[in-house]
């Protein structure tokens, strides 16, 4: 490699470490966080307590499982990597993903981790893997917004009955997408200053309807996953909160931070004013501190401790070649 180019990666890499550990040094200890830590150091450490943050920890080690998986599953139409390489790539994207607007820095450090003529590619694999992942969100969301209307906002019955019938169709809607990602790949085509990258568009054709239910089933269980996170802790704070109201809550939570476009290290002031308000439906305003507690302990063990792992695997990589094993 040139020693120009050696220059370039060397301080793109160290900027790359300055931001992330800037970032997390900024967040962690501003009053608003050591407030919500506080909130965690005077928990009680009974049996319930322990159980309960042992049972979070476990659950953010089976989420990123369930996203390695997912990924392993979709490039491998790209290029075959071992299983090592797809959790240092879905790492080394969550660093990335920590100060780049909506995330999309995660599409950029996880092909990375692939040949550099199988990237524009690899982009795309994980597109599928991200929609599919809004789309279960977004389902989810609506049919909780159903309920949510019916329980919080006063109308008719004929009206409940539309907004019902409008999310079963969005719902539908979005699974009409999902099994036909072929369309995209249609749309894309139509531009024609694109043609040069028709063949890595062509990816988009080679999942099948059977493929794309299974990604599918990976990202409700995700979803499962770090729900159940979410409602663990909100339930370790309020006891009170029952299972089903919570999933109502969270489910439109989810739904509104997935359509706000923010910075993944910004998004806990996005989680925090959607927990405080969906949630102070049901609890009012005596929980609010507890409330962003739960979510920015979500947000944590999601998002920001994988994301400081992530930072070695992003200096590893070879930016303008392949990375090895």
């Amino acid at each position: 490699m040139p020693i120009s180019k050696k220059i370039l990666v060397i301080s793109i890499k160290i900027l790359i470490l300055l931001l992330t550990f800037g970032f997390v040094y900024s967040k962690l200890t501003n009053p608003e966080s050591l407030a919500k830590l506080k909130a965690f150091a005077n928990t009680p450490l009974d049996g319930r307590a322990i159980s309960y943050f042992i049972l979070v920890g476990y659950l953010a080690y089976i989420n990123l499982l369930l996203e390695t998986l997912k990924w392993h599953y979709l490039v491998k139409k790209v290029e075959n990597i071992s299983w090592k390489r797809t959790i240092e790539s879905l790492l080394a994207g969550l660093t990335l993903a920590a100060f780049t607007p909506s995330r999309i820095g995660e599409f950029g450090g996880r092909v990375l981790y692939l040949a550099p003529e199988n990237r524009i590619g690899g982009v795309l694999a994980m597109g599928v893997g991200s929609f599919s992942q809004m789309m279960v969100t977004n389902v989810m969301g609506a049919i909780g917004l159903v309920f949510f209307a019916g329980i919080f906002v006063p109308m008719s019955k004929v009206v409940l009955g539309a907004i019902a019938v409008a999310g079963i169709l969005f719902s539908a809607g979005m699974v009409l997408l999902l099994i036909n990602i072929r369309w995209f790949y249609i749309i894309l085509d139509s531009f024609p200053f694109l043609h040069k990258f028709k063949k890595n568009f062509r990816i988009l054709l080679r999942y099948n309807r059977k493929e794309l239910l299974t990604v599918f089933g990976m990202s409700f269980l995700r979803y499962v996953v770090f729900s159940m996170q979410y409602y663990l802790l909100v339930n370790l704070f309020i006891p009170q909160v029952t299972y089903p109201m919570s999933m109502v809550m969270i489910s439109v939570i989810y739904m509104v931070q997935s359509i706000l476009p923010t910075f993944a290290f910004f998004d806990i002031g996005i989680r925090g004013a959607a927990a405080t308000y969906f949630f102070g439906f049901l609890v009012g305003d005596v929980e609010t501190v507890n409330l962003l507690a739960a979510a920015f302990g979500v947000w944590l063990l999601n998002l920001i401790i994988p994301s400081l792992l992530g930072v070695y695997f992003v200096l590893k990589a070879n930016f303008f070649g392949a990375t090895t094993d």
